[in-house]
């Protein structure tokens, strides 16, 4: 994945193609948080998750980040049993 990198055990990386997005299952992947806001996607919906991959939308900038959004991330880390990936 483009600019891919481990912090914290947590996979961060760009925005993932449909392709890398189909294989996460195969690697261990249980979740994606979305942190980019809805006008940088290229799709108005939230993409199509694999079975078994929980989906976390999260979106903000650095002027619009608050608490509210690192506690749901602190959330979606917690409650994920498997790897996550951020982007």
């Amino acid at each position: 994945m483009k600019n891919e990198a481990q912090v914290g055990g947590t996979t961060v990386c760009g925005q993932p193609t449909d392709a890398e997005l189909r294989d996460l299952p195969k690697q261990g992947y249980t979740a994606v948080v979305n942190f980019r806001m809805p006008e940088e996607l290229d799709e108005p919906e939230a993409p199509k998750m694999p079975p078994g991959i929980t989906y976390y939308d999260i979106p903000f900038t650095g002027a619009t980040l608050s608490r509210e959004h690192v506690e749901q991330t602190r959330a979606a880390l917690k409650s994920s049993e498997g790897k996550v990936l951020v982007h």
